[in-house]
């Protein structure tokens, strides 16, 4: 099993009163956006201005209650979380981090 990643400006990191984070996207598209740690880099600098304050949730499927459904994209096999994250599943790094972070779960 793998570790799911989500990158985030820092300014649009909120959690709700409830602990859970549900980004735009969720309410739009019906899911969260992940990837897998391979992709994550690339996700930032597609997505995201360089330079731009970023925080990267790495979250651990096992402690999610939402659907995971991995979905056939452009740049590959993408994990999409339909429901939102509560903290308790996720921790927060910072991007540079990213290529020292475990993929697999162990």
């Amino acid at each position: 099993m793998k570790w799911l990643f989500h990158v985030v400006r820092e300014a649009d990191l909120h959690w709700d009163e409830h602990g859970f984070y549900a980004p735009a996207s969720l309410g739009r598209e019906g899911f969260v956006h992940a990837s897998y740690k391979d992709a994550v880099l690339e996700s930032a600098r597609l997505y995201f201005a360089p330079g731009e304050p970023l925080r990267v949730l790495v979250i651990d499927p096992r402690k999610l209650e939402a659907r995971i459904e991995v979905a056939a994209t452009p740049r590959g096999s993408m994990p999409h979380v339909h429901g939102p994250i509560p903290h308790a599943a996720v921790r927060e790094i910072a991007l540079a981090d990213v290529a020292a972070h475990d993929d697999e779960i162990a």
